[in-house]
């Protein structure tokens, strides 16, 4: 294979050829690439503070319903405890008027 020399010649005429002009339809592909990597940049950097928005706020609900669950078995050991006086006094009566068994 034989090599040609290859001689740079410089024509002014041709700079125009090579020349970029904005216009509005030459932006529209970069203008989208850049609000592309905006919402991805966004998404980066915003991600981790809505995950952990997201989960405080589930363990704030599940904190919540244990304690409404706690609240629940301290009501019903009240009601269970103003239960069992009372059965305690009825047969308390029933002995005291000798009706007892």
């Amino acid at each position: 294979m034989f090599f040609i020399p290859y001689t740079f010649q410089y024509n002014p005429e041709n700079l125009q050829e090579f020349s970029y002009i904005f216009t509005m339809d030459n932006l529209t592909v970069p203008m989208i690439v850049l609000w592309t990597l905006l919402v991805y940049g966004c998404i980066y950097f915003l991600a981790p503070h809505i995950y952990s928005f997201i989960v405080a706020r589930a363990q704030k609900q599940e904190k919540d319903a244990k304690r409404n669950i706690i609240k629940d078995l301290i009501l019903m050991k009240e009601i269970q405890g103003e239960l069992e006086k009372e059965i305690e006094q009825s047969l308390l009566n029933i002995t005291l008027q000798g009706k007892g068994v």
